[in-house]
């Protein structure tokens, strides 16, 4: 299914750089959020790329990464009810335990996913550790932990 119609208003990103393409679940009692990623559809980033037999275009870790803000955006905005459109901000402060045990490959759609395995409020912020596992054809291309806050308020109030 298509992301939310409202999402690009509510986003902390443009749709270009969302890199995910469809909306697979949002399990609000899980705190999981299932997407699906068309790798044909990632732009300049791997445009830019320089292909020899050694070195094929795939996915690159930097939209691994960003794909990682936009699923935390979904969970955020449609699970926690932290809407930019309100005043919420968010931003990443962790990533541990980052793998990439397989390449990403272009051209077959990658499933990805965040489990958001702690929720904690305090002082009117949110803090928030993830679960992130993506997979190609079976194969896991990246897993890692990450953390963000979530906060309303001032410009960079919360950091």
């Amino acid at each position: 299914m298509p992301l939310p119609p409202d999402f690009a208003a509510e986003c902390l990103y443009g749709p270009d750089h969302w890199y995910v393409h469809d909306l697979l679940e949002l399990d609000p009692e899980g705190h999981r959020v299932r997407a699906r990623v068309d790798t044909t559809r990632l732009g300049a980033l791997v445009e830019a790329q320089v292909e020899t037999p050694a070195h094929p275009r795939h996915v690159p870790g930097a939209i691994m990464v960003q794909i990682t803000g936009t699923l935390g955006s979904l969970h955020a905005i449609y699970i926690l009810g932290l809407r930019p459109t309100e005043g919420w901000s968010g931003f990443g402060t962790h990533i541990r335990n980052a793998k990439f045990p397989s390449m990403g490959r272009i051209g077959p759609p990658v499933d990805v996913e965040l489990h958001a395995t702690r929720v904690r409020k305090v002082r009117g912020r949110t803090f928030v550790e993830y679960a992130f596992r993506y997979e190609q054809e079976g194969r896991e291309i990246y897993v890692a932990e990450h953390a963000a806050i979530w906060f309303k308020g001032e410009p960079g109030a919360g950091v």
